[in-house]
């Protein structure tokens, strides 16, 4: 699942191939076994066996992962980035997993939600709801559910693409039951509706780091210049809300911390505060990795030259 920039829905250049997508009925079929008789770490131990494949033979993917593990990792040799690409494939599949079993309800994960209650506790009472910027980091999908429970159970809205394979959507999604979505594929009117929709004291969710042909600003992130949709705080200028960043570490086998990043409404008198809150998302998103490396699931070439 992804979401895709509010901008581009007014004026879309031409659209970046999504990344493509991988899972099929019978593996899934595999893992969901597996975490039915063996548990997590059943279900897990099938990673190490999947993950190599995909890191030796799926170019695709090892490229894809390789513009991220370049620049975390600027010292490492190619063999250490194989077993980094490795590394970081089968961390994602664990996030996959928890997210399945988290929606089927066969385990109790612990979330440390400190942060953001702190942050909902700053948002309470004010009269325009927030954009809430998520980023494909950790279990960014296990952040969902716990939505209605943020700032007096306002209404929550998803800005989301379908970008996974039938079997994807029909064995792992679930988190986005209950939700009302907004399609970009609507056009202009997804951007009046995420507008009136903020102004009205609800929140929209928006992903911040892929832009999928979307419009993009350069910012600094990882020691380069990286495209980053302006998409959230765009939406936000024009609803003179605030964005809040939302951040979920895996911290153990059945524990998640929720960091949160509160920005400021971008300034509408301030032509350059769009990329200024980009570029403040993007430190936050970079100290987040840095912290987490091998939790960081782009999979996208940000610093390459953007197509034409």
């Amino acid at each position: 699942m992804t979401a895709a920039d509010p901008v581009s829905c007014a004026s879309p250049p031409p659209a970046r191939p999504r990344p493509r997508g991988r899972g099929n009925a019978l593996g899934f079929w595999f893992f969901r076994t597996a975490l039915r008789f063996t548990g997590l770490r059943g279900a897990y131990g099938l990673l190490y066996f999947v993950a190599p494949y995909y890191a030796l033979f799926d170019r695709a993917a090892i490229a894809a992962a390789g513009a991220y593990l370049r620049r975390i990792f600027p010292k490492q040799s190619p063999l250490a980035r194989r077993l980094a690409t490795c590394r970081l494939f089968i961390n994602q599949g664990k996030c996959l997993i928890d997210r399945g079993a988290h929606n089927v309800g066969h385990v109790d994960f612990r979330f440390d939600t400190a942060q953001v209650e702190q942050a909902g506790a700053a948002l309470a009472g004010k009269p325009t709801g927030f954009v809430l910027l998520l980023s494909h980091v950790g279990g960014w999908q296990l952040a969902l559910p716990h939505l209605r429970n943020l700032t007096e159970a306002r209404p929550v809205s998803l800005l989301m693409n379908e970008a996974e394979t039938p079997d994807v959507h029909a064995h792992v999604r679930g988190d986005d039951a209950g939700f009302h979505v907004i399609s970009p594929e609507a056009g202009p009117a997804c951007v009046v509706e995420m507008v009136a929709r903020l102004q009205n004291g609800e929140i929209v969710s928006i992903m911040g780091d892929r832009a999928y042909g979307s419009q993009t600003v350069a910012v600094p992130f990882l020691g380069e210049d990286a495209r980053f949709p302006a998409s959230a705080f765009a939406v936000a200028r024009a609803a003179r809300c605030p964005v809040l960043a939302l951040f979920v570490a895996k911290t153990g086998v059945v524990s998640y911390a929720m960091e949160a990043a509160l920005f400021a409404p971008p300034a509408p008198d301030d032509r350059q505060s769009t990329r200024k809150a980009v570029a403040l998302y993007a430190e936050s998103l970079e100290e987040f990795v840095r912290r987490h490396p091998y939790q960081c699931f782009l999979f996208d070439d940000i610093w390459g030259t953007p197509k034409a």
